[in-house]
């Protein structure tokens, strides 16, 4: 499986990180590149001002239409990681990046107990209202998300993936785009908490609570998923410690 290639010694030059980027067929290219250029850049692999390779060339690199390219770029922009202009597009000023409004940027240097109280305060909240709202492809949609867990129990790299996938989906279902939104800018942080708790033989607990999550939504319980999601985040604090 091809990825980007990461040094073991020191970091990536900037221009290293565009000639070691690559993207694959696993999800959405559009998506995987935008995580992947999003990460150079809070890591400061890429630093402010750095100047994007030309769109022409990077496509032809990477095999992606143009299209593709800007997908990804639109929500770097968004979250004013990047600017871009008619002569080209750059890494935005650190001080932009990091303003009180851009929460993607500040979640990447947060403290793994402020990732367990915003889990506990949000997402709490989140099955509730998600239990509320359940359709039944969407119980489908979490059925299967928690197959591929157990098909894939020995990475922790795809079970951490997928588990996020589980609880952004949690979020999607509530149709509030804030929700949505706000969980979705702590995605780097929430697998590199997560990663390493699957190391801790996390998984069975996981799973057996994500199966029983998805009852409570099956009978649009939202008293119970209220509660289950409070066990769920317990479960996973006990096996933080």
């Amino acid at each position: 499986m091809n990825q980007v290639q990461q040094p073991q010694t020191s970091p990536l030059s900037p221009s290293e990180v565009f000639s070691h980027l690559t993207v694959t067929s696993r999800r959405a290219i559009s998506e995987e590149l935008f995580e992947k250029l999003r990460e150079a850049i809070l890591s400061g692999a890429l630093p402010e001002g750095y100047p994007f390779p030309n769109e022409n060339e990077l496509c032809k690199k990477l095999n992606i239409g143009r299209s593709t390219l800007r997908e990804a770029y639109a929500p770097l922009e968004t979250l004013h990681l990047i600017t871009r202009t008619k002569t080209g597009t750059c890494v935005s000023k650190e001080s932009d990046r990091r303003n009180a409004m851009n929460f993607d940027a500040i979640a990447q240097y947060t403290q793994p107990q402020n990732m367990i109280e915003y889990r506990r305060i949000v997402e709490v909240g989140v099955a509730q209202l998600a239990a509320q709202k359940a359709a039944r492809e969407d119980i489908v949609e979490l059925e299967s998300i928690v197959a591929e867990m157990e098909k894939n129990g020995d990475d922790p790299e795809t079970l951490t993936q997928l588990d996020f996938q589980f609880h952004s989906t949690l979020a999607r279902i509530t149709g509030n785009e804030l929700l949505m939104i706000s969980f979705n800018t702590i995605r780097i942080v929430y697998e590199r908490f997560v990663k390493e708790q699957f190391g801790k033989n996390l998984l069975n607990t996981s799973l057996q609570d994500h199966r029983a999550l998805i009852e409570s939504l099956r009978v649009n319980d939202s008293e119970r998923a209220g509660k289950l999601m409070q066990e769920h985040l317990s479960h996973i604090e006990q096996v933080a410690k």
